[in-house]
């Protein structure tokens, strides 16, 4: 491609580590000069994260799909490490993706064209360079923070409730950590109400029903007031080296898991700001929620006939069992409390109730539906084949328009505004029959390995086990290989009671 085709461009600039949000700004003036001395036409795509992998970087994600769609010419940036300093894995997925798509990178020094063989070398060159620099960067990062976890900095990220990092008004803590005093009341009051025997759940509900916002801006919930009470923290310690590997949702590939290392490996500094409750409220804390977690011998072994497979048809949530002391298995009312405290008002049952429901129920599908639907869902199976063979027509369709619209953008017929709204009808109209074609083909593959006689051995096979399984346990299993889940309403205490079953 000549300098002189160059029209659209993207351009991409990354805030990378120890960099501010003056040195972004800094990087986008460098740009934006550059696009309106060249006469570009740009589209910005703003990156605030710093993290190598390219799955963690959103913008750069959009970014790439863009260039894939092949809608710029170009992507700018101020150096060619802004792209990636990731392993050789990423570094040559970003690059075959300006490859196929014959997109230029350019910088204010130098165009690549990796489509060109000096330019592609010269590329793997800046990105082992860049690589080696990040990899060091890590290292000294991590000596560093090592360092100052030893020296009793802090080095944990946000300070958890009611610290701010090394300063609050007047106060000021290098490096450490400083009480906020209005946040210093809401928590005064958690630690008191734990002690004076009230729940996290009824303490997150009063703090939200006050108004009181989170340490996130968000509402309280139970288990955030678990963590904040037992956190250490707060005892004016800073613990590091608590675990190690990588604990985000999406790790990469080689990535380590997670771990939790044992208390003796743990980095603890004690006296390095002011403590906001006592090491005796500490140990009672401890103490009282312990307590508050033993669970049943028999909850916790699931070992309900139908535990984990009745659900709440108000609120979603699992419905769970008790015996009471006279042997008398329940099925509880709904426990679910919304943030504010709210109690869902699903009512409970006897489990003999319930279970002699769904047995009724199971025996009235084995003899009525599936008995007389065989040929039904074979007419139902028949039509989803057919609505299938629709859809593909579709997608092949609107797949061959977006085509034949690149193709007319390419040769000048329509404008880049004309172009844009065309192309996103049809890629919305390619999305949405994707969507439809991946229903169609689960519920086609879901009845072709379980078809009506399939369904019914199965429920043969349940009745000659089920009236001899004795215990809970085996009877939960045999549930579980016919039903994937019952939802349970019963308004009041009256006998109205609507079951629906999965």
């Amino acid at each position: 491609m000549e300098k002189c085709d160059v029209k659209y461009v993207a351009n991409y600039i990354r805030k990378s580590r120890a960099e501010s949000d003056e040195d972004l700004e800094k990087h986008r003036a460098v740009l934006v000069d550059l696009c309106n001395r060249r006469g570009y036409t740009y589209t910005e795509y703003a990156e605030v994260g710093t993290s190598d992998s390219i799955d963690m970087r959103p913008k750069m994600l959009e970014l790439l799909r863009d260039v894939e769609d092949e809608i710029f010419d170009a992507v700018c940036i101020v150096d060619y490490d802004r792209l990636s300093r990731g392993d050789l894995g990423e570094q040559d997925r970003i690059k075959k993706t300006f490859q196929k798509s014959n997109t230029l990178i350019i910088t204010p020094d130098m165009e690549l064209d990796l489509n060109n063989d000096d330019h592609d070398t010269m590329a793997d060159f800046k990105g082992f360079f860049a690589r080696q620099e990040y990899k060091m960067i890590k290292k000294r990062l991590r000596q560093g923070k090592r360092i100052g976890a030893r020296r009793g900095d802090w080095t944990n990220g946000t300070p958890p409730y009611p610290y701010e990092y090394q300063r609050y008004l007047e106060k000021y803590n290098p490096k450490g950590l400083v009480v906020n005093e209005v946040k210093l009341k809401t928590y005064r009051y958690i630690i008191e109400a734990i002690l004076a025997g009230t729940t996290n759940a009824a303490i997150a509900q009063e703090l939200n029903n006050q108004h009181i916002p989170s340490a996130r801006g968000g509402l309280w919930h139970g288990a955030q007031i678990h963590r904040l009470a037992l956190d250490e923290t707060h005892l004016g310690k800073v613990i590091s080296n608590k675990s190690f590997g990588d604990g985000h949702r999406h790790k990469k590939p080689n990535a380590k898991s997670a771990q939790m290392l044992p208390r003796e490996e743990w980095i603890v500094v004690e006296n390095r700001h002011e403590a906001v409750k006592t090491v005796e409220e500490h140990e009672r804390i401890k103490e009282l929620l312990n307590t508050r977690q033993k669970i049943p011998y028999r909850a916790r072994e699931g070992v309900y006939a139908l535990s984990g497979l009745v659900k709440c048809g108000k609120c979603g949530h699992t419905h769970s069992f008790l015996v009471k002391e006279d042997g008398l298995e329940l099925m509880k009312p709904c426990w679910y409390k919304d943030p504010y405290g709210n109690k869902c008002d699903n009512k409970g049952v006897k489990l003999s109730v319930i279970e002699e429901l769904v047995l009724e129920e199971i025996e009235k599908y084995k003899n009525q539906f599936l008995i007389e639907n065989n040929a039904a869902e074979e007419k139902l199976r028949e039509r989803l084949l057919l609505e299938l063979e629709d859809k593909e027509r579709q997608l092949e369709r609107a797949q061959k328009a977006l085509e034949r619209i690149n193709e007319s953008y390419e040769l000048g017929d329509y404008t880049r505004a004309e172009w844009l709204s065309r192309r996103d009808k049809w890629t919305g109209e390619i999305a949405k029959t994707k969507g439809e074609l991946t229903d169609l083909n689960r519920q086609i593959k879901a009845m072709t390995l379980a078809t009506s006689m399939d369904r019914l051995d199965r429920i043969n096979a349940f009745w000659e086990q089920i009236a001899t399984a004795s215990s809970p346990k085996e009877r939960n299993e045999l549930y579980r290989t016919i039903i994937e889940k019952i939802i349970w309403t019963r308004n009041g205490n009256d006998a109205s009671i609507d079951i629906e079953y999965k």
